[in-house]
């Protein structure tokens, strides 16, 4: 159960899963008011031990069961491979543990409605952590994008891509199983950021993937995409090529638009309007930090599910990308 340290309420958040991705999440979870990073699990005790001294925590455990079985626990973070989402989602909410998980949590709309089912069952938290949902650049920018400066928002555009032959040695673990591929690894930032600025439900959507040599998954991935208030996008993703930032989001309005370079963790972004360029920043401890100090607070307060990423926003990510 939450509890309160200097006048706080607090949350006991376990990492599980201890790959690149890890300690980007243990910072992001140090500069949370909220969330307290109470422990990791692997099944190398000896790594779990060497996180546990790293970032101050009270616990390391070999196997999953401690976990469960640890009173104190109230979130797991999974930062394990894509294709074990669903089951270890599914058994941590069977034991009554939230659970925040790397996207993409799952592949299928059923199995979303499966898992968040469970959760509100046993009145635990269920969210896919999804960063550019949360980043306080995006908030500021539709924050402004609400007040008219750039008009009607009429399209947008956005890409994530890199060449992961060339930056990720150990790039297999992403190309095999049914999780596989850019769409589902990367693709997902774009369909998160169009989503979000869109603020409404996709319509219809045409999606191409093609491959790369005789490997099983897609290496490139377009969506064209219409949202039912009639707002249009383009999202794409490839691991063919390196992209400046990774990738730039635009949001075209009919007095101007928004360009968004890295924006699902970016710090700055652009407003044109006509021959005029305003530079908007802002600043932040660690890009995963609003996402997990929102879902630290939707703990507190006993949601099952976050209002900002929730069952139907992970179906709607889902819809863009293409389901399995």
């Amino acid at each position: 159960m939450p509890f309160f340290k200097g006048g706080l309420f607090m949350v006991n958040m376990v990492i599980y899963g201890l790959g690149k991705i890890s300690k980007r999440v243990c910072n992001g979870c140090l500069g949370a008011k909220h969330m307290n990073l109470y422990g990791f699990v692997s099944r190398d005790i000896q790594k779990a031990r060497s996180y546990q001294k790293e970032f101050n925590a009270q616990k390391a455990y070999d196997s999953i069961n401690e976990v469960y079985e640890d009173d104190q626990v109230d979130v797991l973070y999974l930062c394990t491979p894509n294709y074990l989402h669903y089951e270890q989602i599914k058994e941590a909410l069977e034991n009554k543990k939230s659970v925040i998980c790397e996207k993409p949590m799952v592949l299928k709309d059923s199995q979303l409605d499966e898992l968040f089912e469970l959760a509100k069952r046993n009145k635990v938290f269920l969210m896919e952590a999804h960063k550019t949902a949360f980043n306080p650049l995006l908030v500021k920018v539709k924050e402004m994008i609400q007040e008219g400066a750039i008009g009607d928002i009429y399209y947008i555009d956005a890409e994530y891509s890199h060449n992961i032959l060339n930056d990720d040695p150990n790039f297999e673990q992403w190309v095999f199983g049914q999780s596989g591929g850019a769409s589902r690894d990367i693709g997902v930032y774009p369909a998160c950021f169009s989503n979000y600025f869109a603020q409404s439900d996709i319509v219809s959507h045409y999606i191409v993937k093609s491959g790369y040599k005789d490997l099983p998954c897609d290496f490139f991935f377009q969506s064209l995409l219409e949202y039912e208030s009639g707002i249009k996008a383009s999202i794409k993703s490839s691991w063919l090529y390196d992209k400046e930032h990774k990738g730039t989001g635009y949001i075209y309005g009919t007095k101007g638009y928004f360009k968004i370079p890295a924006y699902w963790k970016g710090k700055e972004a652009f407003l044109i309007q006509g021959d005029k360029t305003t530079k908007i920043t802002v600043d932040f401890y660690s890009d995963f930090t609003s996402e997990i100090e929102h879902a630290a607070k939707c703990i507190e307060s006993n949601c099952f599910e976050s209002n900002i990423m929730s069952l139907h926003a992970s179906k709607e990510i889902l819809k863009a990308i293409g389901q399995h």
